[in-house]
């Protein structure tokens, strides 16, 4: 297994487990992104080409093509995310022996958070639309592995939960008022579709129970 650098999955793992700064917790809600949207493709995939499931062949094939895609870009923004958080660490190590330079950091600090906080809603929102993915292939899918949709959205879920963070760690630097509500805004719509990730996760342990 592979990174998007050519890395093995080990040594991402290796490297999420350093002293370095990054990669970090952005980087591993981007990876959590991609394996979600993974999965949610392998339940769709299971359901195509089934007689049982041919009312619902075009339904599958177009979470695969969107689940794929998501997949695809999910490493990049991972390598984003990381430098992100190297322009916020960069700027925040700016020089502020006079009023001048402490103004320039400050500028330099709101901006790089700015653009830290965006990565990762970016992130969050490819999650919310994974999750609302897995929740229509677990309601139509084959039921033998409607488990992997499900948990395709609680992976999803916990690249939100850790975007969340990321956003609000970075909004105290951000003094410009609308670009603090445009972020708290966009957030606020990924939370929606994190606690919808609870239900699609109850209604295939309820399946599951049945």
């Amino acid at each position: 297994m592979t990174d998007s650098s050519g890395g093995s999955l080990a040594e991402f793992l290796d490297a999420l487990g350093s002293s370095a700064p990054t990669p970090g917790g952005g980087a591993g809600a981007a990876v959590s992104l991609g394996m979600g949207a993974a999965l949610v493709a392998m339940t769709a995939r299971l359901t195509t080409g089934r007689r049982k499931f041919r009312a619902v062949q075009a339904d599958m094939e177009r979470v695969i093509e969107r689940c794929d895609a998501i997949q695809a870009s999910a490493l990049d923004l991972a390598e984003e995310d990381a430098e992100a958080y190297g322009g916020v660490m960069a700027a925040f190590g700016l020089p502020r022996g006079s009023a001048d330079e402490r103004s320039a950091r400050r500028v330099a600090i709101a901006c790089a958070s700015e653009q830290a906080s965006r990565v990762p809603l970016r992130v969050a929102a490819a999650a919310a639309e994974i999750i609302e993915l897995a929740a229509e292939t677990a309601a139509k899918g084959n039921p033998n592995v409607i488990s992997d949709a499900g948990a395709g959205a609680a992976l999803a879920r916990t690249a939100i939960r850790i975007c969340e963070m990321n956003v609000q760690a970075n909004l105290g630097s951000i003094d410009h008022s609308v670009v603090r509500a445009e972020l708290t805004a966009e957030l606020a719509m990924a939370l929606e579709a994190r606690d919808a990730a609870d239900g699609v996760v109850d209604s295939v342990l309820g399946e599951s129970a049945a």
